[in-house]
């Protein structure tokens, strides 16, 4: 069944940015930073869950404090996508699965503890996935990582960000009318 499509306004799309850079943040907190109710932010927030706009939440662990001192991708090219995704997906090294488009048809991201589970993991892919031409290349460092970046202000309907590098000025609330500024951020 498919979700509805459902256009978003500009206190959806508020919401979703607070909750984006604080996603543990409270409703009442939510509530403070685009100024609005606790009930308006839940409903919302409820509405925008089950349009599948909001799909889950994760944490952000540290990899390397659990024991992972490599973050790998391969590109590989499989003969049957639907069989190695589903092989993949029982591997607990595996992050991320992408499907490809090209000769090279999946991108699959690894955490490893060292070299030999990186070599024992491209035995698993050439043997059971049958992969050919796997190109695997190490993570040296991810400077910036977040699922779905936040559009540009320029997009038209993202909230305009307060304190450090913002523009001075009177915010607006989603009804288009000045704020008092209770509840902003500092």
């Amino acid at each position: 069944m498919r979700k509805r499509q459902h256009n978003l306004d500009l206190l959806d799309r508020q919401i979703l940015v607070a909750m984006t850079e604080d996603p543990l943040a409270s409703y009442s907190k939510v509530k403070d930073i685009v100024g609005t109710s606790v009930g308006t932010v839940y409903l919302r927030t409820q509405r925008l869950r089950e349009m599948g706009v909001i799909q889950g939440a994760q944490l952000l662990l540290d990899p390397r404090k659990l024991g992972y001192n490599l973050f790998a991708t391969l590109r590989m090219q499989v003969l049957d996508v639907d069989k190695a995704v589903k092989a993949l997906a029982q591997r607990p090294e595996v992050s991320t699965v992408h499907v490809l488009t090209g000769e090279q048809n999946l991108l699959v991201q690894v955490y490893l503890q060292d070299v030999s589970a990186l070599h024992e993991f491209l035995q698993f892919c050439t043997k059971t996935l049958g992969a050919a031409r796997v190109e695997t290349q190490l993570v040296m460092d991810t400077p910036i990582n977040r699922a779905v970046p936040i559009p540009p202000e320029s997009a038209g309907w993202a909230p305009k960000r307060r304190g450090g590098g913002g523009r001075g000025g009177a915010s607006k609330t989603p009804s288009g009318k000045p704020s008092s500024g209770k509840g902003r951020r500092k």
